[in-house]
């Protein structure tokens, strides 16, 4: 219809090469063809997927009369998508996994090591033992008891602390040894209460927390005490959150004696960034995230609901009515889908019109699953005809909030609903006989994520009690999911965005159940489904502190290790977009290439460092897209993404930054300022910049002059005439400066003067305020 056209670019943005609208292809596709040369039989599969005969004729050169083609290819055509299927979810599944470490009888231990403990637990034959240890292992043990539920005890003991990492000048305190974990009611919120005061008083000796039967390193080893699992959860997030001021977790045998609590003296001298950790009668071990491919070939029927009752909690939101829909697909009897406002819920009506549609009964109940009485009294309501048979606990909420900030009805308000339903749900049908008890866990739980210390230890709970139910011969299956899509309460989350941005896209709805029908087909305890992107994923996760959690998956470990080895020759000393920020390394490149410099190059060098790590942590793809004037709120960071930013400037500069660096000092200039005065010792120009003009005139390269002229335009009212003549004269300006910088060698194409003509005063004003930092 149309006539042949010429092809042209489409727009970008002013100023910018990218494009208005983001590549729509998944991640997995630009995985796949980052690695990978085009696929010889492409056209041939394609042809079987779409059944077309004559194509596939034409491929293999047969005559598209044959009967046997015509009776193969639906066949080939099924076969071929569930084989695509099966890899595609192969690729998604993972599970934590113990190596051994190298083992000592003889670590050497120095300085001073306070031992915390609630006041039931002094005396206790584990705190005697491990007291005992470290003394005979050469350090110096203060025991400190605190008074758990009273807030004006707590400030006392933190500020003692304080007193005694100061007062110890031939003894310092270099470490802190918790065994407030082990109280399976109040050992959670007993240590995120000490991570808090350790943090309020500024205490940066690693903390090490010490539970008993919170894992479990195999079949031959029982996990028996699934709610110090909360603190494992708690300290993964603190370590992401924390990374200078977290120690480690250690879980200690039932039994000990003096080669297990000189094991734990050898993981405490190690600093070997082994920060997950279990000490066994058979040696150290070492926790890490592996691959768990399907032993079958391929996607079969697998597992089905068969007669009686499925419960599902949370059974009216996204989750649950996914799960709910798939189930009366596969011939569920009758579904119970409980919930908060049971049919009240929004979409509860029509949700119970489809299942019934699909040939299942479906009933909505409201119900607190937090309260053990109601819970109780719903099973009870079950119809004798309609046994219980299977069990989904889907039901979550999120209040996220970084570590430092979380208050205990936070805390208490998650896992009420996520790790206290679960246990009541155990407690209520381990005498029934079930065909599945499912959790449903999260990433967050498995390897941490900012902002999470309170979701991150409800679903390290999940994976635990999955455990705990399957040594004492219970069915049990617990999934730690990536993040749905399509309606999902994280697709709203912040947490989330990090996530996408750190390389862990949403899951397709359809894909991750026939990946949880494929888990309790093969019946599995505790699995990862998550699609992940290694190569974004290990740098963010590493980026404030090294892990071996990752080494054995092979894509993450080539990523970090191609950034350890190109870090120090890139640009802003690895501390892109790119760069881990996680190695001793990059720190030392950077801080030589600063101290190296004269002043004015230090001051511009640390600016494109810091722009750097708040483009890599807002996901833009240069430090140009920062302006150095503006609100760091403005720019999009949030309390998660600004912990993430205090660890990445942390890990590359070497400082120990306070939580609140952030917020202290709000725009890139007063932040540069306070990280060079920190660095140096001296006054930075970019960050002495006062809207009143007081205090410390910027000088250099006509920067007080644009000072000047920044404030000028913060008097103007936007529809100020003086404006657009101001606009002219800037347009002449910045017309010489490109001119003159032409011959510049730059990573991005030049602003030309093309494009100043074309740009419109706002336009304009945008990219001064880039170029130059001002607004």
């Amino acid at each position: 219809v149309l006539a042949q056209g010429t092809p042209t670019n489409l727009p970008t943005y002013p100023f910018q090469r990218h494009h208005y609208w983001l590549d729509t292809a998944s991640p997995g596709r630009h995985r796949a063809s980052a690695t990978t040369g085009a696929d010889p039989h492409t056209g041939f599969w394609e042809a079987v997927e779409r059944e077309d005969l004559e194509g596939l004729a034409r491929t293999l050169r047969l005559d598209v009369s044959r009967a046997e083609l015509t009776t193969l290819l639906p066949a080939l055509s099924a076969w071929h998508r569930r084989r695509s299927a099966a890899s595609t979810m192969d690729a998604w599944r993972y599970r934590e996994g113990w190596r051994p470490l190298p083992d000592t009888t003889a670590p050497v231990l120095s300085g001073t090591w306070l031992v915390v403990l609630a006041p039931d637990q002094k005396g206790d034959a584990l705190y005697e033992a491990i007291a005992t240890a470290l003394n005979q292992h050469g350090a110096t043990v203060e025991t400190v008891v605190v008074a758990p539920d009273d807030p004006r005890r707590w400030a006392d003991t933190v500020a003692a602390l304080t007193a005694h990492a100061t007062a110890h000048t031939t003894a310092p305190v270099v470490g802190v040894l918790s065994l407030l974990a082990r109280d399976e009611a109040a050992g959670s919120h007993r240590t995120l209460r000490l991570i808090q005061g350790l943090e309020a008083a500024g205490l940066f000796a690693p903390l090490w927390c010490v539970t008993q039967g919170a894992v479990s390193v195999g079949d031959h080893d029982p996990l028996t005490g699934p709610a110090q699992a909360l603190v494992w959860g708690l300290g993964r997030v603190a370590a992401q959150e924390l990374a200078t001021r977290w120690g480690g977790l250690v879980d200690l045998p039932q039994e000990l004696d003096q080669r297990t609590t000189a094991r734990l003296c050898a993981v405490l001298a190690a600093g070997s960034h082994e920060d997950q950790v279990a000490v066994r009668a058979a040696g150290i071990l070492g926790r890490r995230i592996v691959r768990a491919p399907r032993l079958g070939d391929v996607l079969d029927d697998g597992w089905t609901p068969g007669p009686g009752t499925v419960l599902i909690t949370g059974g009216t939101g996204a989750l649950g009515s996914q799960m709910a829909r798939r189930l009366a697909a596969r011939g569920a009897e009758h579904l119970l889908l409980v919930s908060r406002r049971g049919d009240t819920a929004p979409g509860a009506d029509e949700l119970v019109a489809e299942l019934t549609a699909s040939g299942a009964r479906a009933t909505v109940a409201a119900c607190d699953v937090g309260d053990a009485g109601a819970l109780r009294a719903l099973l009870d309501s079950i119809p004798a005809a309609y046994p219980l048979t299977s069990v989904f606990h889907t039901a979550a909420i999120l209040d996220d909030a970084a570590i430092t900030a979380l208050t205990p009805e936070q805390v208490d308000r998650v896992l009420r609903v996520k790790a206290d339903a679960a246990w009541r749900l155990h407690e209520l049908t381990r005498d029934v006989e079930l065909s599945a008890f499912v959790l449903f866990s999260s990433l967050a739980g498995t390897v941490g994520m900012v902002g999470q210390g309170n979701y991150a230890p409800a679903n390290a709970y999940m994976d635990a009690l999955a455990r705990h139910r399957r040594a004492r011969g219970l069915v049990a299956t617990s999934v730690a999911w990536g993040s749905w899509a399509q309606g999902g309460m994280a697709e709203r989350d912040a947490v989330t965005e990090l996530r996408l941005r750190h390389g862990v896209p949403l899951l397709p709805p359809e894909s991750a159940l026939l990946a949880l029908e494929a888990a309790l087909a093969d019946d599995e305890t505790a699995l990862v489904v998550a699609d992940i992107d290694w190569d974004r994923f290990a740098h963010a996760y590493t980026a404030a502190r090294p892990s071996h959690l990752l080494d054995e998956i092979p894509e993450a470990r080539r990523a970090l290790d191609a950034v350890e080895g190109a870090g120090a020759g890139a640009p802003g000393g690895g501390v892109g977009t790119g760069g881990t920020g996680g190695t001793g390394g990059t720190v030392a490149a950077l801080r030589d290439r600063l101290a190296d410099a004269k002043p004015e190059e230090r001051e511009r060098r640390l600016l494109e460092a810091v722009r750097g790590q708040v483009a890599a942590v807002l996901g833009h793809a240069s430090a140009g897209a920062v302006g150095t004037r503006r609100p760091f709120l403005e720019l999009g960071l949030d309390s998660v993404t600004a912990v993430e930013l205090r660890n990445r400037l942390g890990s590359v500069t070497g400082l120990r930054l306070p939580t609140t660096v952030i917020f202290d000092f709000p725009t890139v200039a007063e932040l540069v300022g306070y990280l060079y005065a920190q660095l140096f010792g001296d006054v930075c120009a970019v960050g002495d910049v006062s809207d009143a003009g007081d205090g410390p005139a910027a000088t250099g390269h006509g920067t007080a002059e644009l000072d000047r002229l920044e404030r000028l335009l913060g008097t103007l009212p936007g529809d100020a005439p003086a404006r657009s003549e101001i606009a002219d004269r800037l347009r002449r300006l910045l017309r010489s400066a490109v001119d003159a910088l032409e011959t510049v060698d730059t990573d991005e194409e030049p602003v030309t003067s093309d494009d100043l003509e074309a740009a419109t005063n706002d336009q304009l004003f945008d990219y001064i305020e880039k170029e130059f930092g001002i607004s």
